[in-house]
């Protein structure tokens, strides 16, 4: 099975990297490399890094997986709790989201996001948005959310979603429709702002490009 396994991660790997060169039209030899350098990795989270350390995530995926007692849910449509994609009106327009996976733990339903970073996100407004989505879709509602880590093969603590509801989200998406309407995009300057790729064209980050970008009031404040 393992020779198989790694068969197949091999053709999908190779098989993403082709696809996503020819929709991006960026050869692999121009992509930038992820992480930190160090002693065990010199070159950073490269294509070689990723080709065996995805394998080795995948492997412990499947033993996790088999271990869980769980099982991938089956929605009421008959669609699997994988990469379960809808669009879904929240706010009044429409939102399009994947979700990784939907799991069954007993008499109740899990909505999981994988990540393949090294830190565990400090909120879950986007599982619950999630599972939002399942419950206004199908009118019923996973209890549950977690983040699986899968560096770390490890799932998050599960946490209650109740307070994420749907009126939430329809609150939360109104007042982002109502920035759109109006052009008003205030800057939320973070950590993130280190790997977003806008960064070098924001003003409020100094972007080394953002002068070319003349900033312009808001619709009815000119």
């Amino acid at each position: 099975m393992k020779d198989n396994l790694t068969d197949e991660w091999a053709s999908i790997f190779d098989g993403l990297i082709t696809k996503t060169e020819h929709y991006s039209g960026v050869p692999v030899s121009d992509w930038r490399t992820g992480g930190r350098r160090t002693k065990a990795n010199p070159d950073g989270e490269d294509l070689a890094f990723w080709k065996s350390e995805g394998l080795r995530q995948v492997e412990e995926y499947i033993s996790w997986y088999h271990n869980s007692g769980w099982s991938i849910a089956t929605m009421p449509d008959g669609k699997p709790g994988i990469e379960w994609e809808a669009e879904v009106a929240f706010g009044g327009r429409p939102v399009k989201l994947i979700v990784d996976a939907i799991y069954e733990a007993g008499s109740s339903l899990v909505v999981v996001d994988y990540k393949t970073g090294s830190r565990t996100p400090y909120g879950v407004m986007q599982i619950g948005l999630y599972a939002s989505a399942i419950e206004r879709v199908y009118g019923i509602r996973p209890k549950w959310g977690a983040f699986y880590m899968t560096r770390k093969a490890a799932l998050s603590d599960l946490v209650d979603l109740s307070a994420w509801s749907m009126d939430f989200f329809d609150y939360e998406f109104s007042a982002l429709n109502a920035f759109i309407d109006t052009g008003f995009f205030p800057a939320n300057v973070s950590d993130h702002c280190s790997y977003c790729g806008f960064a070098e064209h924001c003003v409020a980050v100094n972007g080394a490009k953002s002068s070319e970008y003349p900033l312009s009031q808001p619709k009815g404040k000119q």
